[in-house]
């Protein structure tokens, strides 16, 4: 599978406007944090790449995603169940779902737990790695959003063979995160994909990162929407070059 690589420079290049430069003259040290974030943006296979290589897995990134492509007819099953939303609303994370499976795959996690379901895309793409990897299993939390199809409950891509891994609770994670946690104890990898508020967030990276292993998967979408993922970072003394963006996927490993 062929993934194009573009230098973090040409993103920048790319991104930079006259309003850009006005911003930069008015608040430099603004400005500087959003170029350090740009330069953290790679391409796909970068992504995986840096991650599994935290974990000493890259050097199976290639079976890896030979066993994604492996899954297609699943892949194609889910986009067909996703059009049933207007527009291209139901695939707005369809750019990292591969990251997902590749990096349960390569990982092969224990414990996963995710907040933020909707219609179960990224539940489904990690469940089939984890029912590759024949171990693991994975916890939710979705707050179901008001425009899930009619009809339709969180998850309702997840195809029922994969439900012996996956236990879903409905509500707000600030009630269940915790309670959550503390019954099922230390975890592998973390995924936010729920309120991108920038309380929220806070609040569930802190919740988590107690229960978190030593080594462990972080990961957070939409982390270009507040400061939320880069103060956590701060306020756990993780270095701007120990993450990576994909596209707007955030991720590095709790060492």
């Amino acid at each position: 599978m062929e993934y194009k690589r573009v230098h973090p420079v040409i993103n920048i290049i790319k991104i930079t406007r006259p309003k850009h430069i006005l911003k930069a003259f008015i608040s430099p040290l603004n400005t500087c944090k959003a170029i350090k974030y740009h330069l953290r943006r790679v391409s796909q296979l970068s992504f995986i790449t840096f991650l599994s290589t935290l974990f000493g897995q890259n050097q199976y990134i290639d079976d890896a995603y030979r066993d994604f492509k492996r899954n297609s007819g699943l892949w194609e099953e889910i986009q067909k169940e996703l059009s049933i939303y207007p527009g291209s609303y139901g695939l707005q994370m369809a750019q990292e779902l591969p990251v997902l499976y590749i990096l349960t795959r390569l990982m092969k996690p224990a414990i996963i737990v995710e907040t933020g379901v909707s219609s179960g895309s990224s539940s489904a793409y990690i469940l089939q790695a984890l029912h590759d990897n024949q171990k693991g299993k994975l916890y939710s939390i979705d707050l179901p959003p008001e425009n899930l199809p009619s009809g339709k409950k969180s998850g309702f891509v997840v195809p029922q063979y994969l439900s012996s891994r996956w236990e879903l609770r409905i509500g707000d994670s600030k009630d269940l995160l915790l309670p959550l946690l503390n019954d099922i104890g230390p975890i592998d990898s973390f995924i936010h994909d729920s309120l991108h508020t920038y309380d929220h967030m806070m609040f569930e990276f802190r919740t988590v990162w107690d229960f978190m292993r030593s080594p462990s998967l972080f990961l957070s979408h939409d982390v270009g929407r507040n400061k939320a993922f880069f103060d956590f970072m701060n306020e756990k003394q993780i270095s701007w070059k120990d993450y990576r963006v994909y596209y707007v996927l955030g991720g590095f490993q709790k060492v």
